[in-house]
Parts: structure tokens; sequence; C-alpha cells
């Protein structure tokens, strides 16, 4: 996300949950952006007890925008506990993460911090990555071909 569609910009963890009430922004991006290289998300969603069916709603929204964008991937969405959800993406440059940001995928974002405040318990948490290294050539135990 570019800094000017944002409501808050950090530059390195905090414990959100202390950080923000009811009214919290939706999302929180940290890092830093436009450095040369690889980059990736890794996006960190805690819901709301009861709400984690609408966060996997919202997760199965953004993976059928990231389906129509030929620069983001590797894209997954995870389960880390009952409520605890993460997505990890990758782009190969911070052009093709901005393509994104404002892409079908990442628009989903931007869809309102009304919608976020309602399913998650805090902000989710951005976090900008550089990939210093890789294992590209196997998928699920499946070798992937150029």
């Amino acid at each position: 996300m570019t800094d000017k569609m944002l409501g808050l910009v950090e530059d390195g963890p905090e414990d959100a949950q202390k950080t923000f009430g009811p009214n919290h922004p939706g999302f929180v991006v940290k890092g830093v952006d436009d450095t040369p290289g690889q980059k990736a998300y890794y996006i960190h969603l805690e819901a709301k007890p009861g709400k984690e069916d609408q966060v996997q709603q919202f997760l199965r929204d953004i993976n059928s925008g990231v389906d129509q964008e030929p620069l983001t991937g590797p894209w997954f969405a995870v389960r880390f506990s009952q409520t605890t959800f993460g997505i990890f993406e990758a782009f190969p440059n911070a052009e093709a993460r901005h393509t994104h940001d404002t892409g079908p995928g990442g628009q989903n974002f931007q869809r309102g911090a009304a919608l976020l405040r309602d399913i998650l318990a805090y902000p989710a948490q951005l976090y900008r990555l550089d990939v210093l290294h890789g294992k590209f050539n196997v998928m699920f135990g499946q070798p992937i071909s150029t």
C-alpha cells in the first residue's frame, strides 16, 4: 500500500492490541518501500471471536482478486489458530507490489475500515518485506516448470 493510501504507517513491530481500540484504522503498514529487489508482504490478521468465517471469506475474496494479478505470486492465506490468520505474497519488485496494492487483490483492504473493524480484533498488520533468498522450483512437493 502506498503511504498516501494509509491512515497509519509504522517502522517496526508494536503490540497492536495495546495501541488501538474499537475504532482502529483497519490496517497498519510497517516497513520501508521502494528499495531494489524482490518484495513480499506478510499480513497478520486477528479475527474477533465469532468472526473467523468472515475473515476466511475476506481471504477468499483477496485470493479471487490475486488470481487476476500476473505479477503477484506466490500467494498463500494461512491459519495459525482459531482466530489468527496470515497472508504471504511475493512480487518481483516494488513496482509490482504497488500494482497489487490497487489491483483486484490488494483493493480488498481499501473496502473500508468499517468492515475490518467489524471482523478484526485489531488492525491487520501489513509488513513490507525484502525477499533475500528462496526456493522457486518446487511447490507442495511438485516441480514447477518455467
